[in-house]
């Protein structure tokens, strides 16, 4: 019996191309990517994609041909589709892009390109993101600093003072100049989620943060430190850990608290971050968060149905979606 040594060769090239063609003209009209006229008609196929459908635009003028992968993030690839489905529900499934591309026997590189463009894809659902009702807020510093080899790799000097992996932590709140920065979290009790990582944790920082995740004049429930207690346009109430009260009634964090204890194990799989991608991270678990009811493969399909969307794609290459979510500056904003 032949050994099947990777995922792919379990799936059949035509079912998956027709099950793009299904999901790329799902809610959008047939029509050419070019001049936007419906009025195209079958060209053929492509040789080295079997299944993969060519069309042609009959409008004056344009003539052009196109498949159903043109202008998508998908568009160019020397892999087949079946590639590009099984990485995005990969993941979903939390995997790191070298266990992908280990798993899809692509190479690395190709792992972590696809992976940060499906990420940024699915980062297309969060960016106008706002919580309401009870909302609750936590906080943590997690070690992110620079990661990577010089430009052209190997041992090179790579311009910066190399950050030891068990050096002790500088005494003190953590910042981003000390490779740690801070992550907020906002959980509404009616089941929203929002992460975001900042330089800092000073008050003006928290206020900024809050005014972009949370709506104002919801009900807003944290621990008690100072940046929380100086929030200005929420009602809102705290427990103080310090002298061990940790629920008084409806008011606790817990929700808060718990979510951390997910989000560390997920940071941990990657093995060490950059601090320059973790709101990439961040934001595509907060993605999976706020659709967790849904299966894997159900937030697959999501994702691919982004991703297949040319104006989403163009902007997912680029990283808009991830520099929408960055709050690094959020301290420059505020002082200028």
């Amino acid at each position: 019996m032949p050994m099947v040594s990777h995922l792919h060769q379990l799936f059949h090239p035509e079912t998956c191309q027709a099950y793009i063609h299904r999901l790329r003209w799902k809610d959008r009209p047939l029509q050419c990517p070019r001049c936007q006229s419906h009025n195209v008609g079958p060209w053929g196929a492509y040789h080295y994609q079997p299944g993969l459908q060519r069309y042609r635009c009959k409008a004056k003028g344009c003539k052009r041909t196109f498949t159903d992968l043109t202008g998508t993030l998908l568009d160019g690839s020397k892999r087949s589709v079946m590639h590009g489905i099984l990485a995005t529900f990969l993941l979903c499934l939390s995997c790191s892009s070298r266990r992908i591309a280990r798993e899809l026997g692509g190479h690395v590189r190709t792992g972590s390109r696809w992976c940060w463009w499906l990420r940024n894809a699915a980062l297309s659902y969060e960016i106008e993101r706002q919580l309401d009702g009870t909302v609750e807020a936590d906080d943590l510093y997690h070690t992110a600093g620079h990661k990577g080899q010089a430009t052209h790799g190997g041992k090179k000097v790579l311009g910066r003072k190399p950050r030891g992996r068990r050096k002790k932590r500088e005494p003190g709140r953590g910042h981003y100049d000390k490779d740690r920065p801070a992550i907020i979290a906002w959980i509404s009790r009616q089941g929203g989620v929002i992460v975001q990582a900042t330089r800092d944790f000073t008050v003006k920082t928290v206020q900024k943060a809050a005014d972009i995740a949370v709506k104002t004049g919801c009900r807003l429930y944290t621990d008690s430190a100072s940046s929380y207690r100086a929030l200005k346009g929420y009602a809102h109430d705290f427990v103080n850990h310090t002298k061990k009260e940790y629920a008084r009634g409806d008011v606790h964090e817990n929700r808060a608290e718990c979510l951390f204890s997910l989000l560390k194990p997920y940071l941990r799989v990657f093995r060490g971050l950059s601090k320059t991608n973790l709101p990439g991270y961040l934001g595509f678990f907060q993605f999976l968060r706020n659709f967790r009811r849904l299966t894997a493969f159900e937030q697959a399909e999501m994702i691919l149905y982004a991703a297949l969307d040319p104006a989403v794609a163009s902007r997912a290459r680029r990283g808009d979606f991830v520099r929408c979510l960055d709050h690094f500056d959020l301290l420059q904003t505020v002082r200028n």
